[in-house]
């Protein structure tokens, strides 16, 4: 019994994800997410799949040989296991608000200022 558990300790020390990278990971869908426009898309197709996490992360596993031998994903394994913890996906939801929150800041601004260009020109 205690040879099980010394291995399923290692097992679980090689399969788990600091806190330090799953936010790493986190961010980096985020980001990529807000930049291409897809904030809305995204949060409803979270929400919606959030019961489904660890149905989803395991099917990650069951796709794992196929995805790779077609594919060269570093981080695939670490996005399935960011997706086993129903919080991480909540994690993500609130990144990608939080970044398109900035996103839309910055673009109002961009346009307020293109528009008092506008306007100088206009005046001259």
């Amino acid at each position: 019994m205690a040879r099980f558990l010394e291995s399923y300790n290692e097992f679980d020390k090689r399969n788990s994800l600091s806190d330090e990278r799953r936010d790493e990971l986190i961010d980096k869908i985020a980001r990529g997410t807000v930049e291409r426009n897809l904030t809305a898309p995204a949060i409803f197709l979270l929400e919606s799949v959030k019961p489904l996490t660890f149905i989803g992360s395991q099917v990650m596993v069951f796709f794992d040989p196929v995805v790779r031998s077609i594919f060269t994903f570093k981080e695939y394994n670490e996005i399935r296991l960011a997706l086993e913890d129903r919080q991480n996906l909540e994690r993500l939801l609130i990144r990608i608000e939080e970044y398109d929150a900035e996103f839309q800041t910055k673009l109002r601004s961009k346009k307020k200022e293109a528009r008092e260009r506008k306007k100088a020109r206009r005046g001259k």
